[in-house]
Parts: structure tokens; C-alpha cells; sequence
């Protein structure tokens, strides 16, 4: 019996309720000149662009495909004061006084998309529900238990240890060895959050335009000449937030970050009872796995949406990479073994070489990404904050850094399959 349903769509669940604009401008709509030039149409581009609208500045957004085609419509919609390093793993490698403030900045990115939401009223099914994190192997909960300290001591969190025995009121599955709740998180509508800020930068006055690939950036008199075709726009200033997707055309920027694929299933409605018993509320739910699993309800509660990095062999094979989150998903829930899978889909994040986010500015451009994996909140905060360092205002700049990059490393990540199949078998060894 197969898993999917005969209609299973290769493309996010998202986009039933947010489809991606499919226009292509005509060159001619082009402008020759732009006081900032964007290329990328994601949520970083979106913030920054819309935050320089509002202030009076011609800003133009160039994005190579769909608007938001990429990671911004296709992720989770998970919104939390993550990174990828723990705070008491920080506060051993980087000291005290960076590890808050790396964290402060964390918690000010989740706080700054809840803010944006709710003052402008974005119907993008925002829910500050909180979220759960699974004890893979038994030893994890003293490592969470440890870290939650460390946060209440320096930074007063409201998370709490859960125990085995009570973590049932969280997540229907026997497989984690209790965990940790944050009631401060949440979550919403990747694609509706993408279309709400996408709506907001053209009322703001920022010209957007998708099918437009950049293809070079060079200096020009005073500022810089933009390419795209047979079309060259005059900048003052450049944004390239490209992050996963970044191209050859990019090469500096390419080769300091390394894409990977994560995906995600969608199964077929469930029953109520059943759902009620594996996600008894609409916690966002994530986990210990050196492949970290992600999964939540959908936003109608009617099905599970199931996340995680399923190998990155399995680029763009999203039947192979569905049937093997669909394993692990039956592995945390066997009462799931009978649910089809409706959507299967995939998109790319970008790891920088220190795991950490950047913004950063080399010759000029300005360059945002490395958000490994908290990027609904983090990307568009740092969008926000580099419109504010070319508003010449204040700014953040905890995660105003240069990115490092690794030696003999051309953009390609060729070494990944090997990283993935060796994490997966650590998992399966709870190792």
C-alpha cells in the first residue's frame, strides 16, 4: 500500500492557501536607477525592503523565480530565540557577556516578528502556542536541564523541564525522555506571513519584480550597476539576501555558506481523537536528533505537518525523502502508519561555518544569511536591521560580523551525503 495519496502534490501545503505569483515583467518595467537594489524576494529581502519603503527610499527587489519560491514558503513556521549553539555551550566557547548578547538578539528576533504581525495585523495565522523539545536519548534531558539553568540565571526564561511522566500533556509518544517546554515560542503561516509582508513593501511604495535573475554587480560611478538580462539598474546600495539559494553569480558570498535541504511531509486529515492524542495542544514540537524532527499541526488542526533532514541525496526526490520522514514520523507515532501523505516537499537553508547568522558588508553589498535553521525569526530581523544601518540609524550588530569561510570550499557541499548518513546512524544509535 503506498503512502501517498494518488493527487500527493511535490510542493508545499503552504501554497494551497498562499500561491506563489507567477508574473513575468516585461523588461521594459524595469527602472534604470534605484536608490538600494535587494536580490532576494524571502523574508530578509521583504524586511529590509519594507522597512527603507517607509522611509522614503526608491528601493527595488529582484528575486530569479517565483516571489518567495524559496525557504520563506516552504519551512515549518517555527518562531523561537534559537540558535544553532546552545547558550550554555556560548557561555563556554565565546564568554558570558557574547553568549547574552548573541541570545538577547535571538529572543529580539522572535520578538520583533510577533510585534510586526500583531501591530500590523498580518492574518497569517500567528499563534504564540509554545513550543516542545523531545529528549532524544536519555542523557539529553540533563544537557537541556543544564542550558535552562544558564538561561534563567542570565537571560529569565520561562522554560520549564518536563519529565517523562508529564510529558504526554505535550506529545503523544513514548520514544522521548521527557523534554523541555518554551511558552514563550510559537508559530504561523510560512506562505501567508511571506504574502502579508510582500503586500506591506508594495503598499510602501518598493518596486518588486520576480523572473528577474541577477546575473553580475559592479561598481559604478558613486554607486553600482546592477545586471539582469539585457537590463542594467544604477544603485547607490546593494542587498543580496540569497542565503540558501545563493548562486554562482555570487561566488564570495557562496562559498561562505553551505545549503542544506530540509523537508516536510503533510499527512491526510485525521481523526480528532487521534490528533488529540498525539498533539494533544498546537504546540510547535522539535526534538534532539543530530537530524533534528520538527512537526506541528496545520493550522486548521485537521493534519500533521512533519519536518526534518532527511539526507541531502535525496535533493528534489521528494517521494524518496517523504517516505523516510514518514518512517521517522510512524517511528515517534505508530498509530500513523495508515496516514497518507498529502504533500511532500523540500527547501533549502544555508549554514554558515560557525553555525551562527551574519549580516555583513564586503565592497559595498551588503550580505545577510547563515541563519541555520531559525530563519522565520532571524532572517527577518537582520533584513530589518540592515535597513537600519543604511538608514544610518541605530542597529543591532551582535551578528554584524564577517562570515568565515573554509578552505577549498567553492560553494558545492559534495561532502554532505556523508555528514547526513553518518548523523542518521548516530540517531538510529542513540549515540
Amino acid at each position: 500500500m503506498s503512502i501517498f495519496t494518488n493527487d500527493v502534490k511535490l510542493e508545499p501545503y503552504w501554497w494551497e492557501a498562499a500561491p506563489r505569483p507567477n508574473v513575468r515583467p516585461a523588461p521594459e518595467t524595469l527602472p534604470a536607477r534605484a536608490d538600494v537594489v535587494i536580490v532576494g524576494s524571502g523574508y530578509t529581502g521583504l524586511n529590509a525592503g519594507l522597512a527603507l519603503a517607509e522611509a522614503g527610499v526608491d528601493v527595488v527587489i529582484l528575486e530569479a523565480e517565483e516571489l518567495g519560491k524559496g525557504a520563506s514558503t516552504r519551512n515549518g513556521g517555527a518562531i523561537g530565540a534559537t540558535l544553532r549553539h546552545s547558550f550554555a555551550s556560548l557561555l563556554d566557547r565565546i564568554g558570558t557577556e557574547r553568549a547574552i548578547a548573541q541570545y538577547a538578539s535571538a529572543i529580539a528576533s522572535r520578538e520583533y516578528v510577533i510585534d510586526l504581525v500583531t501591530e500590523r495585523g498580518f492574518d497569517c495565522d500567528l499563534s504564540r502556542c509554545g513550543r516542545f523539545y523531545g529528549a532524544h536519548k536519555a542523557k539529553d534531558i540533563d544537557g537541556l536541564s543544564r542550558d535552562l539553568d544558564a538561561r534563567k540565571t542570565h537571560l529569565g526564561s520561562e522554560a520549564t523541564v518536563v519529565s517523562p511522566a508529564d510529558q504526554q500533556a505535550y506529545v503523544g509518544t513514548q520514544a522521548y525522555h521527557g523534554g523541555r517546554f518554551h511558552p514563550e515560542d510559537g508559530h504561523l503561516h510560512p506562505g501567508l506571513y511571506h504574502q502579508c509582508l510582500l503586500n506591506a513593501a508594495r503598499a510602501a511604495g518598493a518596486a518588486i519584480h520576480g523572473h528577474t535573475r541577477v546575473t553580475d554587480i559592479t561598481r559604478a560611478a558613486g554607486g553600482f550597476t546592477v545586471t539582469t538580462g539585457t537590463t542594467r539598474i544604477q544603485a547607490d546600495r546593494v542587498i543580496v539576501a540569497t542565503n540558501g539559494y545563493t548562486g554562482k553569480e555570487f561566488g564570495w558570498f557562496r562559498r561562505r555558506l553551505v545549503p542544506i535541504q530540509s523537508q516536510i511531509i503533510a499527512t491526510e486529515e485525521l481523526d480528532p481523537a487521534l490528533l488529540d492524542k498525539i498533539l494533544p495542544n498546537d504546540y510547535q514540537v522539535g526534538d534532539t536528533c543530530k537530524l533534528h524532527n520538527y512537526f506541528r499541526r496545520s493550522p486548521d488542526g485537521r493534519r500533521i505537518l512533519f519536518g526534518g533532514r532527511s539526507g541531502a541525496s535525496q535533493v528534489n526526490d521528494f517521494r524518496k525523502s517523504g517516505a523516510s520522514l514518514h518512517n521517522r514520523m510512524t517511528g515517534l507515532f505508530p498509530e500513523l502508519a495508515n496516514a497518507k501523505i498529502t504533500h511532500t516537499w523540500g527547501g533549502f537553508i544555508a549554514f554558515s561555518f560557525d553555525h551562527t547568522p551574519h549580516f555583513t558588508e564586503k565592497d559595498g553589498i551588503h550580505y545577510i544569511g547563515g541563519c541555520c535553521g531559525s530563519g522565520v525569526a532571524m532572517m527577518s530581523y537582520l533584513g530589518h536591521q540592515t535597513a537600519l544601518k543604511l538608514l544610518g540609524r541605530e542597529f543591532d550588530t551582535t551578528f554584524h560580523r564577517d562570515f568565515k569561510p573554509q578552505a577549498f570550499y567553492s560553494g558545492n557541499p559534495w561532502f554532505m551525503p556523508a555528514i547526513i548518513t553518518a548523523l542518521e546512524w548516530r540517531d538510529r544509535m542513540k549515540i
